[in-house]
């Protein structure tokens, strides 16, 4: 049990719990496991599909909390999955008669009139609410959300990778990098270099690709509670979050495979580390992940081969 959990379950035990919680750390699923276990004690049953529960994610390509628009309203009612729709059931009668419980996935992505519109809640909470907030990036959140919420950082320990494709790509770029590091000319010549650098790239985009497929198959049972936009944009945090977790594999990979030669200069390590995190870097921008990997590899065979 993480120490968020056991924070928070004291809380409910003494019946102190907060009205708006920030979760963050590096895993949605853990974060999201950690409300829905709170929720299931508020509700006293299991949260999932419960009528008091209220849940609002990012939706399309962009990734964004809408407000809600007076056009897209419909029968007076506002749109689904905004902002101005969660804060209007959460601020009606509980359906069961109990508690009611609002969950924000990436709260950080909440464009301004939505953060706004939302932190209005937070200073006059309605009775018997609580509020979860989910997030990757809480330094990505206005200023004055945080200060209205209690924040927990939840610790998700990442289950070890055991796909063998990637495990091998890892063997693989490791064995280029030694090669680098040996010297153009003399360990590897440079276009065997560049072709292999591109293979890796190619290999790279097809193992992402299919494990966010895999992904995408085990969530099928969520595809009846979201429309097509919200099930984008899921994906693409799932997307996001493995590719994540694969370049903190690959930087372990570099450093390990730098300290296992002679002498490897530390600047050069440290130029190696800093490239890869501008390439993470431009992947957060939305750059697609072929190119921005490919910045890394072409300065890593910069960085090694001189």
């Amino acid at each position: 049990m993480s120490k968020a959990l056991q924070v928070l379950e004291s809380a409910f035990a003494a019946k102190r719990l907060h009205h708006a919680i920030l979760l963050y750390g590096s895993s949605l699923a853990g974060l999201e496991e950690t409300a829905k276990t709170i929720a299931a004690k508020l509700f006293n049953r299991p949260a999932e599909r419960h009528p008091d529960l209220f849940e609002l994610r990012p939706e399309g390509k962009m990734r964004f909390i809408k407000i809600g628009s007076d056009g897209d309203r419909v029968g007076g009612d506002w749109p689904p999955n905004t902002m101005r729709k969660l804060l209007k059931e959460i601020r009606q009668s509980s359906n069961m008669g109990g508690h009611k419980v609002a969950i924000v996935y990436e709260a950080d992505r909440m464009n301004a009139h939505a953060a706004n519109a939302f932190l209005k809640t937070l200073e006059e909470p309605p009775p018997d609410t609580t509020i979860f907030m989910l997030t990757t990036r809480p330094n990505d959140l206005l200023d004055t959300i945080r200060s209205r919420c209690i924040s927990l950082r939840v610790d998700c320990a990442s289950d070890p990778l055991d796909d063998d494709e990637f495990l091998q790509w890892l063997e693989d770029y490791k064995s280029w990098q030694k090669a680098l590091m040996g010297g153009i000319g003399r360990k590897i010549q440079l276009g065997e270099a560049m072709m292999r650098c591109y293979g890796l790239l190619s290999r790279f985009d097809a193992i992402l690709a299919r494990l966010t497929d895999e992904k995408a198959e085990t969530d099928e049972g969520k595809q009846d509670e979201m429309d097509e936009e919200m099930m984008e944009a899921m994906l693409a945090g799932e997307r996001k979050a493995l590719r994540k977790r694969l370049m903190g594999e690959i930087e372990d990979a570099c450093v390990s495979c730098a300290l296992g030669g002679d002498g490897v200069p530390a600047v050069k390590l440290a130029r190696a580390v800093d490239a890869l995190e501008k390439s993470a870097g431009f992947m957060e921008l939305n750059m697609q992940d072929t190119p921005a990997l490919e910045y890394f590899m072409l300065s890593s065979l910069r960085i090694w081969a001189r």
